[in-house]
Parts: structure tokens; C-alpha cells; sequence
């Protein structure tokens, strides 16, 4: 994946009293490298992880890849799933040529069918959200995984703004999850 985390990885500590320290990711994401290098990539995040925080930030480039794996991954790493409150993830789509839209090499992680106990998240903030069926996938396993999860805010991409069907579909999945409050933005205004 050729990614040095030193440029990529922050611990942002509280700089006024009442703010939560945060671990922020900022990654080019090549999947196709990236299978390759999982266990590589946990463990320099991890090296990341000498004080507690509450809040990660991912901001990823997916050049038309899908980027639940590569969150899923980050779930995987013990401090990061069971001190995380707060999930921010900003989404940067460029679309590379060569990725086939059906198929992405990291659909081969099956991180769809993932379990994890996410035992401290409660709130979760997408930007830049597409409407593409593995999205959706993404909200569906963070809301399965995620028991004390009680606010959602997608903020949709400029081209998922023009798309109604995309708002009533995350209206009609959280309908069916009363507990959680879904706020979805338009590309630069509230839409509920």
C-alpha cells in the first residue's frame, strides 16, 4: 500500500478542557496492495496508540474502492474497538481507472460478514457518503455491531444530493432502528 503512517497517523490530544483526544488517519488507499500489507498497517497504527482517545478520524481516498474493509480492520485492533465513541469518517472518491465498479479486490475480506462488538461507539459521522450498495453495507454492520450507537449524520457527496432515492433509503433502514437519530445532510446543508 505504500503508505508511511508517520505522515498519515496524528494523536491529537485535548487542547481545552472538555475536548476528547483523537486519533486521526489520513490514507491513499491502493486495496489492491493493501491486502497484501494488512497486518503491516495494524501494527504501525497501532504504535500510534500510547494514549487513550475517544474519537477516530479517517480521512481516506478510495479511488473507487470500498472502504468498509479498511474500517473494519482499524475495529479489529483491540484499543481502537473498545474506546471508540465517536467515528468520523471523510470520504474522498477519485475514481481510478481499472477499478471495475462490481468488483473491488477488497471484497475478498468478507468484512461484510464481520462481528465485532463495538462496546463504546455511539455516534457516527460519514462524509461524502455515495449511496453505493456497499455504503449501505457499511452503515448496516456499524448499526448490527455498534449496541449503544444512538446518533448517525451521513453528509451525502454532491452527486448523492441529487439522488432522493439514496435519503429514503437511509430513512426507510433507520426507520427500523428507533434508538438511533439519523441526521442526513445534503453536500453543504441539513436535509432533515
Amino acid at each position: 500500500m505504500n503508505l508511511t503512517l508517520d505522515d498519515l497517523v496524528t494523536l491529537q490530544t485535548a487542547e481545552r478542557q472538555g475536548q476528547l483526544p483523537s486519533l486521526h488517519v489520513r490514507a491513499h488507499c491502493d486495496f489492491s496492495v493493501y491486502q497484501d500489507e494488512a497486518d503491516n498497517f495494524k501494527q504501525e497504527i497501532e504504535k500510534h496508540l500510547v494514549a487513550a482517545f475517544s474519537v477516530l478520524e479517517l480521512n481516506l481516498t478510495t479511488e473507487g474502492h470500498v472502504f468498509g474493509s479498511l474500517v473494519f480492520e482499524l475495529f479489529g485492533i483491540d484499543r481502537i474497538r473498545t474506546d471508540v465513541w465517536r467515528l468520523k469518517v471523510v470520504l474522498s472518491r477519485k475514481i481510478e481507472e481499472g477499478c471495475l465498479p462490481d468488483y473491488c479486490p477488497c471484497e475478498a475480506t468478507d468484512w461484510r460478514s464481520q462481528t465485532i462488538s463495538l462496546t463504546a461507539l455511539e455516534e457516527v459521522e460519514i462524509n461524502g457518503f455515495e449511496g453505493e450498495d456497499h455504503d449501505f453495507d457499511f452503515l448496516k454492520l456499524i448499526v448490527r455491531c455498534a449496541p449503544l450507537l444512538n446518533r448517525m449524520i451521513v453528509k451525502l457527496s454532491r452527486e448523492a444530493s441529487t439522488n432522493n432515492d439514496v435519503c429514503a433509503k437511509i430513512y426507510n433502514m433507520f426507520g427500523a432502528y428507533s434508538s438511533v437519530e439519523c441526521c442526513v445532510y445534503h453536500s453543504s446543508d441539513k436535509f432533515t
